[in-house]
């Protein structure tokens, strides 16, 4: 399989051409997949520990910290994250892709 994604410094920023930004989607899925997967089971661990504060504090936190890394992870990649499980992917001539979870569609907004 061709890789076309390299990590990208922070503070530059991609422009993807409509099948790079589909390539890009085939990558956030998985890593989308599994932060939202590790997010509900401490949201639903959080629930079942609601009467004890010390321990929903500790499990927020380590929600807290999967939402950063995947944001990070997103970033890297060249997106931006726009919501919880939405990318925008920038595009040429000021224009830019919405990725949303679980869908494997783009949409161009210009």
């Amino acid at each position: 399989m061709e890789h076309i994604y390299q990590i990208n410094p922070l503070n530059t920023q991609k422009e993807f051409t409509e099948e790079e930004a589909y390539r890009l989607v085939e990558i956030l899925v998985p890593i989308t997949s599994k932060a939202k997967n590790s997010i509900n089971a401490l949201q639903s661990k959080m629930e079942v520990f609601q009467y004890q504060p010390e321990l929903t504090n500790k499990i927020q936190e380590d929600i807290n910290t999967l939402i950063h890394k995947w944001s990070e992870k997103v970033k890297r990649l060249g997106g931006s994250p726009l919501a919880l499980y939405r990318v925008r992917i920038p595009s040429e001539n000021n224009s830019y892709f919405v990725w949303e979870h679980p869908s494997i569609e783009l949409e161009l907004f210009h």
